[in-house]
């Protein structure tokens, strides 16, 4: 990711005091210092293993309460991306994210990526290339803008672009069996949304085509989740791209329903564009998108 948008890297890690039934416990000096010394040296190890010449690794140990001191240093350095792991120190578990990646994703703003513990089990060294980029649509403008870093991904790295929309069935109000005027105007709804759809992917893609990408378009039916669930498990994708909100628009959650339900769900890294809270008052710019 920095490679690609020619940002700097800094790994951030907190040091968190002993806590027991939610209150913070004396700690002993001698074994906080110890603590503190060989997290500094694991981050200086970091440092020296991914760092080059052209992208050094800066490294940031903090102490206090997890999520308070991530969401602070993100918002006071103007972090144009967080990129989080799903689980942590407890390990991975197949029943949705660790506690502390659920209050980040909650709390944080900006762009965020999570990557998922699954992930990094099964391929801890691999070199992350991103052979198949996966950008969910609902012919939204703000869904659309998961485009712009994904294409320049895929610019950079080769990738291959796989856009899909999914057309949801319409539900029809009413305690009775639809008839048959009913049955078609549900037909009819479908039939149009289909046309427009396919339309609007047809445009998407000659777009991406002009610009030398490589792209797929699928156009799927029934419920969106579901689908895009699906969708994933079958393309396997490197990275989905996904906006914060979609046509539903802005809401009191930092994220709507369908990016939350892929966040918890699916088995590949998922980049969430969003805007960042103090974006419009910064000179720093925002991630691209």
């Amino acid at each position: 990711m920095a490679r690609a948008f020619g940002a700097s890297l800094t790994v951030l890690r907190v040091l968190e005091p002993p806590r027991r039934e939610g209150a913070q416990t004396s700690t002993n000096p001698l074994e906080w210092e110890m603590r503190r010394t060989n997290a500094r040296r694991h981050l200086d190890g970091i440092s020296e293993e991914h760092g080059t010449p052209a992208l050094p690794v800066e490294t940031e140990l903090l102490e206090g309460r997890v999520d308070e001191e991530i969401c602070g240093w993100v918002m006071s350095h103007h972090v144009d991306l967080t990129i989080l792991c799903s689980h942590g120190v407890s390990g991975w578990t197949d029943q949705g994210l660790a506690s502390t990646a659920k209050k980040l994703i909650d709390r944080l703003s900006g762009p965020t990526l999570l990557v998922p513990a699954c992930v990094l089990q099964e391929l801890p060294k691999k070199e992350v290339t991103y052979e198949r980029i996966l950008v969910p649509l609902d012919a939204s403008p703000r869904a659309e803008s998961a485009l712009t870093p994904a294409t320049r991904l895929a610019r950079k790295y080769g990738s291959e672009l796989v856009l899909i929309h999914v057309v949801p069935v319409p539900e029809l109000t009413g305690p009775e069996p639809l008839d048959v005027e009913e049955l078609e105007l549900k037909r009819r709804l479908i039939d149009r949304n289909t046309r427009v759809a396919e339309s609007y992917l047809a445009r998407l893609r000659g777009r991406a085509v002009d610009q030398g990408l490589r792209v797929r378009t699928v156009l799927a039916h029934d419920d969106v989740r579901f689908e895009l669930l699906r969708c994933n498990e079958e393309e396997r994708p490197s990275l989905i791209v996904i906006s914060g909100h979609g046509r539903g628009g802005r809401t009191a959650l930092r994220l709507g329903s369908v990016a939350s339900f892929l966040l918890e769900h699916a088995a590949a890294p998922t980049l969430i564009v969003r805007e960042r809270e103090d974006a419009r008052e910064s000179e720093h710019p925002s991630f691209p998108g």
